[in-house]
């Protein structure tokens, strides 16, 4: 064979092959060192902690959809799980014990029936993911808006424990973070450490051969949209407890920040591949860009454009990872 007809590999489809998500890692930590260089006061253990439970709700959600996409699929449903979480959590008036029990564990039912719900149409229909996700998105604002009649809940008197769920404090430390923690290392420890984590995988990488080699490819996805729709529930959670008086819109977005930050993390979205930790390195790095912004006084608007080109960025890096890895 004539060596001129041999393919050499190509500089930037080898950068992009090799690019993994631990990347992110490397852009957090620039962004930290530039901005506490800027301003000195920005690494104080107060604003540390403040973009921490900043990060968490968006955080909670991210940690559904990076399961969701490494099976090889996507969530836009979330955002509207959030809010009908939140919503249904306040307007429960947790201002006793049994009611306060009533506001954690009826929205956290909620996310799971419409997670239930997202894995049945996707699975067993054949359905495109992102078509029935903004389908259900759109059926659960709705009845959001009819249950609340477009109207602001608020309770006024919740217990002390419900006011602890993201008011508390515990060594220190807000309950949102450790929730948030806690949860991502459940999450990883799912993935890494179970039968379950290595049929997510498979089922992502290639549908087909997994039925074959007897995954229940069905219930797999299911389940991994069930787990979206709860962490987006706590997440709502999260969110009533701390504002306690909500506008029935108020989760919508949410879905968008968090698909960020796990394209940001690396997570693949054509499926097979992502790393939890990953996914939590693209939310803080989102969380120091987006506090960082609000320190500079950048206009919300811009602030919007921002995010979207940060997103259109991260999408546009794993398409490219993904044509360099076909090759």
């Amino acid at each position: 064979m004539n060596e001129s007809n041999i393919k050499k590999p190509n500089a930037v489809a080898s950068f992009f092959r090799n690019l993994s998500g631990q990347t992110i890692w490397m852009v957090f930590a620039v962004l930290v060192i530039t901005i506490s260089l800027m301003e000195p006061k920005y690494l104080t253990s107060s604003n540390i902690l403040n973009v921490l439970r900043q990060v968490s709700i968006v955080g909670l959600i991210s940690l559904g959809m990076t399961v969701v996409l490494i099976g090889g699929n996507f969530d836009l449903s979330t955002g509207a799980i959030l809010t009908l979480a939140a919503v249904v959590s306040v307007n429960i008036g947790p201002e006793n014990g049994p009611l306060t029990a009533l506001a954690i564990i009826i929205p956290l039912l909620l996310g799971v029936f419409v997670g239930l719900l997202n894995g049945l149409l996707v699975g067993l229909l054949k359905a495109n993911s992102i078509i029935v996700t903004v389908g259900t998105q759109f059926m659960v604002a709705g009845a959001t808006l009819i249950y609340t009649g477009g109207q602001h809940v608020w309770v006024w008197s919740p217990t002390q424990f419900y006011e602890a769920i993201s008011g508390g404090y515990l060594m220190g430390i807000p309950n949102p973070i450790f929730i948030f923690l806690i949860l991502t290392v459940i999450t990883q420890i799912i993935l890494k450490r179970t039968s379950f984590g290595r049929y997510v995988y498979a089922l992502g990488n290639n549908d087909d051969a997994s039925r074959l080699m007897g995954i229940k490819t069905n219930l797999i996805r299911m389940s991994t949209y069930v787990f979206s729709g709860f962490t987006a529930a706590a997440a709502g959670i999260l969110l009533a407890s701390r504002v306690k008086n909500l506008d029935p819109t108020i989760g919508l977005g949410y879905e968008f920040q968090a698909l960020t930050a796990v394209v940001l993390g690396g997570t693949k979205t054509s499926g097979g591949e992502g790393r939890i930790y990953n996914t939590l390195a693209g939310v803080l790095t989102l969380g120091i860009i987006s506090n960082s912004m609000t320190l500079l006084n950048i206009s919300y608007n811009l602030q919007l454009l921002i995010r979207g080109l940060i997103l259109l960025t991260a999408v546009a890096i794993d398409a490219k990872r993904n044509q360099s890895v076909a090759r």
